[in-house]
């Protein structure tokens, strides 16, 4: 599916494999070995090529809801995040859950 979408977006890998930093050899691997990527990896490349995650592993028609995409744009960014932003982030999502069911 990234190959797919790689080329519906008339890109190329080279320019996948800068803005992900993910080698050409890692994605070979993968590839040659039929390896889906960690977590981490697979959302850093959906990131990058604005899809879902579930899009790139299953061909899945992209859901492009503005819920959905909001969350596909969070959780692209979790990679990124260090342990504080992660605790911070943890301690929000929380503190609106409990918010959300207290009001039902």
């Amino acid at each position: 599916m990234v190959k797919n979408e790689v080329d519906r977006q008339n890109t190329s890998f080279e320019w996948l494999y800068q803005k992900t930093n993910i080698s050409k050899g890692t994605f070979s691997s993968w590839k040659n070995r039929n390896i889906i990527p960690r977590a981490g990896e697979a959302f850093r490349i959906a990131q990058v090529l604005n899809v879902s995650v579930e899009y790139l592993l299953t061909g899945a028609d992209r859901d492009n809801s503005p819920s959905n995409l909001a969350a596909q744009e969070i959780t692209g960014m979790i990679p990124f995040f260090d342990d504080n932003d992660l605790q911070t982030l943890l301690a929000t999502v929380r503190s609106m859950a409990a918010r959300y069911n207290r009001k039902k």
